[in-house]
């Protein structure tokens, strides 16, 4: 039996057609005309057997074995660009768009990207901190490369690797607010998951809360919740001196885990993106391990 080889000029067409959602898109980007890309993709398609994409109106969708195999190819094309970028020194003129989230681990991820500009002075690197939801929205609108955020679980376009961890209740060290009847919250605005675990779990076991404070920087809300104004969730990375956990008697309803993602447009990558992705990586490993 001969053994299929699938080249990764017609992986590379497959990937950037679905993450541009154009065929006309794609061939700019690849230097290539739009009958040329539509042969690739026949030629591919042709060579699994399947279907792999369908036209709708003048965008693109994958078929179910289209989403299926997408990853794998993705994989492949990571690890083709990788080995390449060995013998490749050539300096890229492209930017790297990278989102950090603020509701979870910015610290430990601005030192790590810091380390990474510091290492690299000859890439321009644009970093964008802002909630998970807003940064996964714009990576999908093609305005990041790179982003990392927390989201609700399930296939995601453009995710490489997640990870689960435990959100806990905390307040300041000798509070409790066990005996109030409406529980002071201390949050990032509406759309931060962080906010959506407390209030679903405190809904569940029809517990009155109300917002006491809100912030979009995680600084202020660690801030709030030394100050005693209420009780907030926050992760392993996200956890300061003078915070305390609350103990599982306190009263307060257990939390569903959060999704943490590291997503990336293999489209727009080049071999510093994938320095960068892998240095993330390794980073939320370290911190999650």
């Amino acid at each position: 039996m001969v053994q299929l080889n699938l080249p990764t000029e017609l992986l590379r067409t497959f990937v950037t057609v679905i993450e541009v959602d154009s065929y006309t898109h794609a061939a700019s980007l690849l230097g290539r005309t739009q009958p040329a890309i539509s042969l690739q993709m026949k030629r591919l398609e042709e060579m699994v057997g399947q279907p792999l994409v369908q036209r709708k109106g003048r965008g693109v969708t994958l078929t179910e074995r289209g989403g299926s195999f997408i990853g794998h190819a993705r994989q492949m094309l990571r690890v083709n660009d990788i080995a390449v970028s060995q013998f490749d020194r050539h300096t890229e003129n492209s930017t790297l768009r990278i989102g950090l989230p603020v509701d979870y681990g910015v610290r430990l991820l601005q030192a790590c990207m810091t380390q990474v500009v510091h290492d690299n002075v000859d890439v321009k690197m644009e970093i964008r901190c802002d909630l998970s939801r807003n940064l996964i929205d714009s990576l999908r609108k093609d305005e990041l490369d790179i982003a990392v955020g927390l989201y609700p679980g399930g296939d995601q376009q453009f995710l490489y690797r997640s990870w689960l961890e435990k959100p806990v209740w905390v307040t300041a060290s000798g509070l409790s607010f066990e005996h109030v009847d409406a529980l002071p919250l201390i949050a990032h605005p509406y759309g931060c998951v962080y906010r959506d675990r407390m209030t679903e779990a405190l809904e569940k076991v029809k517990r009155s809360w109300w917002i006491a404070f809100s912030s979009p920087g995680i600084g202020s809300v660690q801030q709030a919740i030394l100050d005693g104004i209420g009780a907030s969730c926050l992760t392993g990375p996200t956890m300061i001196e003078g915070l305390s956990i609350l103990p599982p008697d306190s009263g307060l309803p257990d939390l569903d885990p959060l999704n943490i993602g590291l997503f990336y447009r293999q489209t727009r990558l080049g071999q510093h993106g994938h320095q960068v992705v892998n240095e993330i990586e390794a980073t939320l490993e370290a911190a999650l391990s």
